[in-house]
């Protein structure tokens, strides 16, 4: 069998593929920031009356919620809120920077479409619950990245985009 060799440069010669470590640190610090959010959230919601004792998240979309001061629709909705909170955090911060999230602005890498100008919200959508996918199987999706041509883990492939950062020439010195 014979292998493509990785083009770590691409054509324009201004952008290089992400590491799988810059990656995996962007979505570390999204998830940080994507807890801060949720701890805004709680505190927003005790504000409006309604006391929770806690929430408990368990999976994608097991949410369990204790606490008083809130009716059976007002527990629902909360819980509907708190399950797509990802997805809205994912979807409109890419979308509305043109393929940074603030993990991603930190480590310097964003997101381009491979077969359009710009990021589309659909592209944004499509990656954002692609991040369900590429969890699935103790998180292979995420992995596909390391042996991938272009490093696109499942997402990638589901939205058509991959993850860049900035080439920065070196001048060697004699």
């Amino acid at each position: 069998m014979e292998y493509k060799k990785r083009c770590e440069i691409l054509e324009d010669g201004k952008w290089v593929l992400a590491s799988f470590g810059m990656r995996a640190l962007s979505i570390i610090l999204d998830f940080l920031f994507l807890g801060i959010i949720i701890y805004l959230f709680q505190k927003i919601i005790q504000l409006s009356g309604i006391q929770l004792k806690h929430i408990k998240i368990e999976g994608f979309t097991h949410i369990d919620i204790e606490g008083y001061g809130m009716n059976p629709t007002e527990k629902f909705i909360i819980k509907a809120i708190l399950v797509c909170l990802p997805t809205i955090y994912f979807t409109l911060i890419t979308y509305f920077t043109n393929g940074q999230t603030l993990g991603k602005k930190i480590t310097g890498i964003k997101v381009i479409a491979l077969y359009h100008k710009h990021l589309g919200l659909w592209h944004c959508l499509e990656r954002s619950l692609g991040y369900v996918a590429s969890s699935l199987e103790l998180g292979l999706g995420f992995f596909q990245s390391l042996w991938n041509t272009n490093r696109m883990t499942l997402h990638d492939k589901i939205a058509e985009t991959i993850v860049v950062r900035k080439y920065k020439r070196v001048k060697l010195q004699h």
